[in-house]
């Protein structure tokens, strides 16, 4: 019986095609993933419909979008942040871009601008606005735009905006809003010497060096000082306020955080 079984061929068992029922239904996956992305390109779906800019002041919605890059009918996945941050740059009052993606087909750009803390009055009565950074941005038109800022009346030393910027922008927004005009009044000793017209009718002079620690204190010292009598505080190491009526009688004022008193 052994015999017979040993002549008898045995039949081999066919293993189950399991890798090459995977293999096809990958490429058919792969295929109509193609087809889909394919689809997807040649489709409206795929390109910019909108752009929308949000957080803007200065420049307008059509400026932003002109300098960023963007059109209408471009590929909606081929908006990259970066691009849009570098054909901005010769925007010199835009501090940032972002790039949102609302899908199907929308783009906001959500725009950061330079505070501005001031407007440089020019010859021609163009006012431009004087940005925390520093510069004095002519791009724009603030000709028919209310003037809410201070406005430099007289400035001789160009090369000191920066540090006059950097000191308006460290004021508290109540304290910057009380400025009306700026004016350089440089002395024979210190050339930084400058003079504050405030809206209520006093005069504030200082350095630009100390605007910033010194001015802050501006609302608290008014309270303290004679109902109804206007003149010029000197902030400086130690204030002083003199009366426009009786300039012969100085107030001192202690430093600090004291409350000043008549003297």
């Amino acid at each position: 019986m052994t015999v017979i079984e040993d002549r008898i061929p045995h039949v081999k068992q066919q293993l189950p095609r399991k890798k090459g029922n995977r293999k096809l239904v990958f490429l058919l996956v792969l295929f109509f993933l193609v087809v889909l992305i394919v689809l997807f390109i040649r489709s409206p779906y795929s390109k910019v419909q909108e752009i929308q800019v949000i957080g803007n002041d200065m420049y307008t919605a059509e400026n932003i979008i002109s300098h960023s890059g963007l059109t209408i009918g471009m590929q909606f996945l081929n908006v990259w942040e970066y691009q849009v941050q570098k054909a901005a740059l010769p925007l010199e009052g835009v501090k940032e871009i972002r790039v949102e993606r609302s899908f199907p087909g929308v783009i906001r750009l959500h725009v950061t601008e330079y505070r501005r803390v001031a407007f440089w009055n020019g010859q021609d009565g163009s006012k431009a606005p004087l940005l925390e950074n520093g510069k004095v941005l002519r791009q724009v038109d603030f000709s028919k735009r209310m003037v809410d800022r201070p406005l430099i009346s007289s400035w001789q030393a160009p090369e000191m905006l920066p540090d006059l910027a950097k000191a308006l922008a460290a004021l508290s927004p109540a304290v910057l809003g009380e400025i009306s005009d700026i004016a350089q009044t440089p002395t024979v000793y210190d050339k930084h010497r400058i003079t504050l017209y405030m809206r209520d009718g006093n005069e504030v002079r200082s350095v630009v060096d100390k605007l910033d620690t010194m001015l802050n204190w501006y609302p608290t010292i008014v309270k303290e000082l004679p109902k109804g009598v206007k003149g010029v505080l000197s902030l400086f190491e130690q204030p002083w306020f003199v009366p426009y009526a009786n300039p012969g009688a100085p107030i001192q004022l202690p430093a600090g955080e004291s409350k000043p008193k008549q003297s």
